[in-house]
């Protein structure tokens, strides 16, 4: 079994890297490797054997992978990105990208988030073993071209089936309709929340329509949408997250960007019909895209008068997550990408020639540590000289 460690800026509810980090983790020993996660930050729900608080310092790194025979570092958030190219000389990298909005979507820090872009471009992605993404959107977006793409899965979510739409109970029942997204203002213009909410003003006043939202956000937030009428539950557990994207008869994404959009595919995962602009990763996720709002009202009047369509769309969307995205795909794939780099790296005599590990050790300890590292890595071996030079005598 081979050992890899993958970086992640938070494990805690809510975060799709999370999610991430943790079903990917938990399905690599098939693929021969067994997962260890560093994170910035860490709560209660995801506190684990595995799961380690990690500096974003290459030094830090380092010495984990040297105390626990890491064969290879895979990081899918910054800051942890920014740190790969210090490790290049030591151990291989990857990179598996899941995506950053685009920078003028936030007019509070545009400037620094395109610094990250264009930083990643020039100084990471050129400086490791592989470059992995999980969309073909985001391949393009990245702008790199070699990337590799690794769907995410959808397969943690409670599998109820598809949906059975009895009415028997109720001859009208209202078409329930919901969204998954961030509460917060500074990501309201990328989310789509005015978009979400044109639809909401659409139906208005109109029986046979009840509208909701759940995301993080604090008591101002789920006050604010309850005053427009729509029914807001605030840092749901993972539990009613399941159970709420189960209870929709639709889901719709407004957002006017994603990477992969996980809650998406999650819906459809839950039996629920998932609805998304053409934009980002959308055409990759679901099989109902939206071009303009109008399409959101026309599909929903038809669902509302004709449940036997709604069904269809809904089992469509059931069988569309559940056979095209599963974690174990995504483990196991990602788990090929690593033997490749592992495999390449290694190859050649010259890698592992007395030439290339002083090499390494030079210019490596160099960019982890400056001039200091070097000093640390000759004083230390300095050290070694006399107990080895005893060896020597000994064994004469």
């Amino acid at each position: 079994m081979k050992n890899v460690l993958l970086l992640t800026s938070v494990m805690k509810r809510g975060f799709g890297v999370s999610v991430v980090a943790r079903e990917v983790a938990d399905r690599m020993g098939p693929a021969g490797w067994k997962m260890s996660i560093g994170c910035l930050e860490v709560d209660e729900f995801y506190a684990a054997d595995d799961v380690v608080v990690m500096r974003p310092s290459s030094q830090t790194i380092f010495e984990y992978c040297q105390a626990n025979e890491i064969q290879i570092v895979v990081a899918q958030t910054s800051p942890y990105f920014e740190v790969l190219p210090a490790l290049e000389m030591w151990i291989p990298t990857v990179v598996f990208e899941h995506g950053d909005p685009t920078p003028t979507m936030f007019e509070h820090d545009v400037a620094d988030r395109e610094q990250i872009k264009v930083h990643k471009l020039k100084r990471v992605y050129p400086k490791v073993d592989e470059v992995l993404t999980s969309s073909y959107f985001l391949r393009d977006e990245i702008a790199w071209p070699s990337a590799k793409v690794v769907p995410l899965g959808c397969d943690h979510v409670v599998d109820y089936g598809p949906k059975p739409f009895d009415s028997a109970d109720d001859a009208d029942p209202p078409l329930r309709i919901g969204t998954l997204m961030r509460l917060g203002t500074g990501e309201a213009f990328y989310k789509g929340l005015d978009e979400y909410l044109a639809i909401v003003e659409e139906f208005q006043g109109r029986e046979g329509f009840e509208f909701s939202i759940m995301g993080r956000g604090d008591e101002s937030d789920r006050l604010w949408w309850e005053e427009r009428g729509v029914r807001c539950s605030v840092n749901a557990t993972d539990e009613e997250r399941s159970v709420f994207l189960s209870e929709l008869d639709v889901l719709i994404s407004p957002s006017r960007w994603e990477g992969f959009n996980l809650p998406l595919v999650e819906a459809h995962a839950s039996g629920t019909v998932g609805l998304a602009f053409d934009v980002g990763a959308h055409p990759e996720t679901t099989p109902f895209l939206l071009s303009n709002l109008a399409d959101a009202a026309f599909l929903l009047e038809d669902w509302h008068s004709d449940r036997s369509k709604l069904k269809l769309a809904s089992d469509r969307c059931y069988r569309y997550s559940r056979q095209k995205f599963t974690w174990q795909a995504t483990a196991m794939e990602l788990g090929s990408h690593l033997d490749r780099v592992v495999a390449t790296v290694n190859w050649g005599p010259w890698r592992r020639s007395p030439m290339m590990k002083v090499w390494r050790m030079v210019v490596g300890r160099y960019r982890i540590d400056g001039i200091t590292g070097i000093s640390k890595a000759v004083a230390a071996r300095l050290k070694k000289i006399p107990s080895r030079l005893l060896a020597k005598l000994d064994r004469s």
